[in-house]
């Protein structure tokens, strides 16, 4: 008998869920773990894991915190699963989209998004003053200041960096290991995707490699505070 988690794979074949599991993000639950001992969460501090999936994050968030964590995915379907998962029953789900979350301002002394859709200002405005935000994600590592651009434009909405790790090694070898594993069972993942979507699973992934090893694309943990403005 499969778990929750193996009947949701079951029922959405996508390969970023089949690479990349439960911790849906690059680093997996080390990386959850990283930005976990820098959100300075506390016992009842409310917490929240923006564009969630299965609400990992904020379930490992409220069992070792306490804190008071809600998850918010526009997916009725990841919610339903986080919430019949280990921890589920101490999380507050939420259906919402990133760009409008059904919160008043201020409302979160940690905002967390994890490899989803970013949403600057709509992430500023729920967080407290003084709030921590933690972010896994994508940033522009070219030639022309990209990682500066990324942090002004958390300072001009009120953050400091306190806290970051490089991750691009990681994604690089999370997108090779991921594109291997495609081509070597292609009849599995033909069965399982469409030949079509198997196509198209494998070149987003070769996209992927490729913008990563010329150095297009990197990818890390943040952790900033806000300023209180």
């Amino acid at each position: 008998m499969g778990t929750i988690f193996d009947e949701l794979v079951a029922e959405y074949p996508v390969w970023w869920i089949d690479v990349l599991g439960e911790h849906n993000h690059i680093g997996g639950i080390e990386a959850t773990r990283w930005l976990l001992a820098r959100a300075r969460l506390s016992p009842g501090a409310a917490m929240l894991d923006a564009g969630a999936f299965v609400g990992a994050a904020a379930r490992l968030a409220a069992r070792e915190t306490g804190a008071r964590a809600v998850a918010a995915d526009i997916n009725r379907d990841f919610l339903a699963a986080g919430r019949s998962m280990p921890g589920g029953e101490l999380v507050e789900w939420v259906t919402a989209s990133n760009a409008r979350l059904p919160f008043r301002d201020g409302s979160f002394a940690s905002v967390w998004c994890l490899d989803s859709a970013v949403v600057p200002k709509e992430l500023t405005r729920v967080a407290a003053p003084g709030a921590t935000l933690c972010l896994c994600c994508e940033v522009p590592v070219d030639g022309r200041g990209g990682m500066e651009a990324f942090l002004q434009e958390w300072e001009a909405l009120g953050w400091r960096l306190v806290a970051h790790k490089p991750l691009s090694l990681e994604a690089t070898e999370a997108w090779r290991r991921a594109e291997n594993l495609l081509v070597r069972h292609r009849p599995r993942f033909e069965e399982r995707y469409g030949k079509r979507g198997y196509l198209f699973a494998l070149d987003t992934l070769a996209d992927l490699v490729r913008a990563y090893e010329y150095g297009e694309r990197g990818h890390g943990l943040f952790v900033f505070e806000r300023t209180g403005r």
